[in-house]
């Protein structure tokens, strides 16, 4: 068993759409007024709204939604929602990630997803001994390379068409954040027809805890997770 405390938790919700939202690229502006109305309440206004330029799959807008730590950023033909509190966000992320389809169908209705995907990024203190040690249960250096060589894994998963789940991976590798700490990093996609945008975060936690206990992980005194 490897206990990891996790010191820093953030969630990214990314959606392919079809089809391409040309009033986006053309008239920015027309999502701004369904987005506020839908974002009411959760002290967003046109101040935390902007543009971006650039080549057209660039182009689109952003909205900083400070009192839940998340931002929300719209583009022709994919949107994603980041939430750098995940594990303080949970009663904010339906309210939000609802808010924008509804935004978004309200120009163009006949909006559906192709995959959603899901980026679970967990920064973590290692419960019992260092780095290295944690990580050669999974992966031990090339022998020949030089002594304290460490090193990081990268675990692709393969689709699964009988449960909805597309090309994943899970990677364990160093924290840019916590001294001599782990960073677990889970991309999970799904099908866009197989799931909604109301069930696909907790079919992802769902699917994430089951791949913890696949790799002997335990996420220590964390809410909802293995």
């Amino acid at each position: 068993m490897l206990p990891l405390r996790v010191e820093r938790f953030e969630l990214t919700y990314e959606v392919a759409i079809t089809p391409s939202l040309a009033a986006i690229i053309d008239m920015p502006g027309n999502i701004v007024s369904p987005l506020l109305s839908q974002l009411d309440g959760m002290g967003v206004d046109l101040s935390d709204i902007s543009l971006d330029d650039g080549p057209l799959e660039d182009r689109g807008l952003n909205c900083d939604v400070d009192e839940h730590n998340a931002n929300i950023l719209l583009r022709a033909n994919r949107f994603e929602i980041r939430f750098f509190t995940a594990d303080e966000n949970e009663d904010a992320e339906a309210g939000i990630l609802g808010g924008v389809w509804m935004a978004l169908a309200s120009v163009s209705p006949e909006i559906a997803a192709k995959s959603h995907s899901l980026l679970f990024e967990f920064d973590c203190e290692i419960a019992a001994g260092s780095y290295g040690e944690a990580l050669d249960r999974f992966c031990q250096p090339y022998e020949g390379l030089p002594g304290g060589t460490e090193t990081a894994v990268v675990y692709y998963l393969p689709a699964d068409s009988v449960r909805g789940f597309l090309d994943s991976s899970v990677v364990l590798n160093r924290s840019a954040e916590v001294n001599g700490g782990l960073l677990l990093a889970a991309t999970l996609v799904f099908e866009g027809k197989r799931f909604t945008q109301d069930d696909v975060i907790p079919a992802g936690r769902r699917r994430l805890n089951e791949l913890l206990r696949s790799l002997d992980i335990t996420l220590k005194d964390f809410r909802g997770y293995s």
